[in-house]
């Protein structure tokens, strides 16, 4: 995506928010809600969301329920601690030290952008820090202000070996040299110069990446540095500029000993927040607020791709002043779960002086006891992976001003904006992608009511928890029992979650998904389970939940139609260490599960389905009970792109992806605008007429898939299918279709086939 901009915007724009530190939850289990309120007090109550807020306004539909929650609560501003770095505890040994130094590689990406700072500590007799000064140039400075700043630029995106000594006497000495000799110019720089003497770094923390600071009587870090840290070391002794030549070209620190105090090696312990003093000084630490590790070194030579092959050419560890972990808000109320509380979507309802939050959770059902025939699995990870999203290219913006709409214009884009909140389609300020997000903050696209942008008229469109929500009032409506469950359940059970249920709704986007995620689906419906994929471009990109960290969820971009791309050498996911990218790209293409796969998007309209020759064959005739031969599947109003019922990210069929030979093509959607564009992943050199009016491939199918055993998916390849639930249901067929389904799937039968309709096919074949 291109360059990014951002407004500045008045700091209130929510003046009441919060979120919970769980997602899901069931009987006896205990769920903390944290609140930040500009106003000294608020009034909070416990609901179930029945449904969402529609285009037309209102508010979501909700059933109040009776809690020790509800009720008024003292009010308190929460903030935002962001950027990264690594916290090396005080050791003694530091306050030992009468002279000192300090060695690294550099890769800056933000050189001129503030004072960044490499490595610093800050004891009760003096500060040190190296760090890059306002103009981007290599400085040091001990024990005061004063210091010494190259005088060689330091350019974006190259690496360099960096390096300063201090002597007690009060003499300092700086090195930079570029990794790469380019021609015309110098490469290396060094100077010396005076500091203050009797600098001790005893009593001190040692920061990478950042310098301590007191923030609110405690202690918090500024001057973040962006860009990557490879192979930092310290010794205890005043190096000179050759041995710092020497470590440069490659002498390893082990050859300094006794001098050698620590030698941080970012390349072990890269699945974790843990740091590795490789010295044997167990001068060890932690990473804060997840910077991106297993990314490429300075000396990665670009033959292997997995981290786990070479890792000493992934020794770098790469920190962004805008990476957040957990908020850190403190809990404001908790709620223990009764018994016997019905299985659906809950939320703590916020209100304060005219504003109001939603801050939702599921309620599954008890571990023991009944469960629903249905089970309806929200597509949590999603939500989560769009939830701080704000980042619009330039063009994206033109448009939305051209049509008279101020972007950052609604509450929450204020919010995510000001606060520099990021979802994983944003950027980091220096360009890079955001691969990592928590739901330990407040997620704003997980709000019943959200909509997201729609370019062509800019009154935004309902989206992920609020299309979903549609589809729960609706089964509600015509009294289906069900269960709710989401994906961080399936991750953590697997196949055991599933096994109670005959039928499994996935909601309208169901794009992200982890490997134990996938491999439950498959075995469900290989085992007699049945699903209806009710959405568009799902079961799409290879998502990781850290098996340490459970709310940090990771996604490496590659090769697929998507935000930003990935780094090359930087595929696979720290966290698990497994690929990343889409799927597809791992053999598991999601044609093969649901017999249709990501095809184009847009963000303008929606088109109808037809009915195709198969719709007719007599086994599926079950599916079109009710509906006129000739008669267009959802020409009618939708919540999501205004009008139709394909649309927005549509799916298809392609054998050559792995659709199986005998999934039933029923209904297709075709005709759509230029606007709409053909997923690129499918292209693979530059082609003409790659656009909904220009190409075939970019359409929406409906399909059936009988599986073994009585399995069955019921595919309708259209995020926008959802947003016609809030019709009439006099003459809307999306809802006629969707229950004939339904009823179907969840019903004891052990083919979902119409079985009559097999027998009269066995006698015309014969």
């Amino acid at each position: 995506m291109s360059e990014r901009t951002n407004e500045a915007q008045p700091e209130n724009s929510m003046p009441i928010v919060g979120y919970a530190n769980k997602l899901s939850v069931r009987d006896g289990d205990e769920i903390a809600f944290m609140v930040s309120c500009d106003a000294p007090s608020y009034r909070a109550r416990l609901v179930r969301l029945v449904g969402s807020a529609t285009l037309h306004g209102g508010h979501p539909r909700t059933t109040e329920v009776q809690s020790s929650l509800n009720g008024e609560h003292i009010g308190k501003r929460e903030t935002f601690h962001r950027g990264s770095y690594v916290v090396i505890p005080s050791k003694p040994t530091l306050g030992m030290l009468e002279s000192f130094s300090f060695q690294a590689w550099v890769y800056p990406t933000l050189p001129g952008a503030g004072r960044q700072v490499i490595v610093s500590s800050s004891g009760p007799r003096g500060a040190f820090a190296l760090f890059l000064d306002e103009m981007g140039r290599l400085a040091v400075s001990v024990g005061g202000p004063d210091g010494i700043h190259s005088e060689l630029p330091i350019e974006a995106k190259q690496w360099y070996c960096v390096g300063c000594s201090y002597e007690a006497s009060g003499r300092l000495v700086l090195y930079q040299s570029s990794v790469i000799e380019w021609p015309g110019g110098s490469n290396a720089y060094n100077d010396s110069g005076p500091a203050s003497p009797d600098c001790s770094l005893g009593g001190a923390n040692v920061m990478i990446g950042a310098q301590e600071e007191r923030q609110g009587g405690g202690l918090g870090a500024t001057g973040f540095f962006n860009g990557k840290l490879d192979s930092p070391r310290m010794f205890s002794k005043a190096l000179s500029v050759e041995e710092f030549e020497s470590l440069a070209l490659g002498m390893p620190p082990g050859a300094f000993e006794p001098n050698l105090v620590a030698s941080w090696d970012f390349s072990s312990d890269i699945m974790s927040a843990r740091v590795t003093d490789v010295s044997g000084h167990e001068m060890n630490g932690w990473a804060v607020n997840v910077p991106k590790r297993a990314v490429t070194g300075y000396n990665w030579k670009g033959r292997e791709m997995d981290f786990r092959l070479a890792p000493k050419q992934y020794g770098a560890i790469y920190f962004h002043e805008d990476d957040l972990d957990d908020a850190g808000w403190l809990p404001d109320f908790t709620l223990k779960v009764p018994s016997g509380m019905k299985s659906g979507v809950y939320a703590v309802h916020l209100e304060s002086a005219g504003s109001e939050d939603y801050i939702p959770f599921i309620v599954r059902p008890p571990e023991r006891g009944r469960h629903a025939s249905i089970a309806f699995l929200l597509p949590t990870l999603t939500y989560i992976a769009y939830s701080n999203f704000h980042s619009y290219t330039q063009a994206d913006i033109k448009a939305l001003r051209g049509l008279g709409t101020v972007y950052p214009a609604r509450d929450f884009e204020r919010y995510n904006v000001t606060n520099r909140l990021l979802g994983l389609y944003d950027l980091h300020r220096d360009g890079s992608g955001v691969s990592m997000t928590s739901r330990l903050k407040p997620l704003l696209a997980m709000r019943p009511g959200f909509l997201g942008a729609h370019l062509s008229s800019g009154k935004g469109a309902a989206h992920l928890l609020s299309a979903d929500l549609f589809l729960a009032e609706w089964m509600e409506q015509k009294g289906f029992d069900f269960d709710v469950i989401t994906d961080e359940d399936l991750h953590d059970e697997g196949l055991e979650l599933l096994r109670p249920y005959r039928v499994v709704l996935t909601g309208s986007h169901p794009e992200y998904y982890t490997e134990k995620m996938l491999d439950a689906m498959e075995a469900y419906l290989k085992g007699g389970g049945r699903m209806m994929y009710l959405g568009g471009n799902g079961f799409y990109w290879v998502t990781s939940i850290d098996p340490q960290r459970a709310h940090l969820f990771e996604v490496r971009r590659w090769g697929a139609t998507q935000g930003w791309r990935s780094e090359p050498g930087e595929y696979h996911h720290s966290t698990t260490g497994e690929m990343g990218g889409s799927w597809r790209n791992r053999g598991r293409a999601e044609h093969k599960l649901v017999g249709v796969g990501f095809s184009g998007e847009g963000v303008d309209v929606n088109r109808p389905y037809r009915r195709m020759p198969q719709s007719f064959d007599p086994e599926v005739a079950f599916v079109f009970e009710g509906i006129g031969k000739d008669e267009l599947i959802g020409d009618l109003d939708n919540e999501v792109l205004e009008h139709g019922a394909a649309g927005f990210e549509i799916d298809r069929v392609a054998f050559d992806q792995g659709t199986p030979g005998h999934t039933k093509l029923l209904a297709r959607s075709t005709a759509f605008p230029d606007s709409y564009l053909h997923a690129i992943e499918e292209l693979n050199h530059m082609e003409p007429d790659q656009t909904g009016s220009t190409s075939p491939l970019v359409r929406a199918d409906m399909v059936l898939l009988e599986y073994p055993k009585g399995g069955a998916v019921f595919s309708v390849g259209s995020i926008s299918w959802c947003g016609c639930f809030p019709r009439p249901s006099q003459g809307n067929n999306v809802a006629k279709i969707t229950e004939n389904v339904l009823r179907r799937f969840s019903s004891d039968r052990t083919s979902v086939s119409d079985e009559v309709g097999k027998d009269r096919a066995a006698q015309g074949s014969g």
